[in-house]
């Protein structure tokens, strides 16, 4: 399976619970809080869904992660972000 250099949010959703304050991911200049112990892979997912991403990259504490490298579930201070990827000369 060829390893991708980018996300897909394409995928069924997971209700979230009782947020973190300190453990959040931001996306389009907003911050939301996320819950420790929820799948990282979910949360990235939805959170791209509701912001009408549909290819992203994903950050994580600053550093560019790609989905072979994202640990299972969110862990306390987990500072998240996603970005469009652009295609150049698309």
């Amino acid at each position: 399976m060829e390893e991708r250099n980018y996300w897909d949010g394409n995928e069924e959703r997971e209700e979230m619970g009782d947020s973190d304050l300190n453990t959040y991911i931001r996306v389009n200049g907003s911050d939301r809080q996320i819950e420790v112990g929820s799948n990282l892979v979910s949360i990235i997912k939805e959170t791209a869904r509701d912001a009408g991403l549909g290819k992203f990259r994903v950050f994580l504490d600053g550093e560019e992660i790609r989905p072979s490298e994202a640990p299972d579930v969110i862990t306390e201070g987990m500072a998240l972000e996603l970005r469009p990827f652009d295609v150049a000369g698309k």
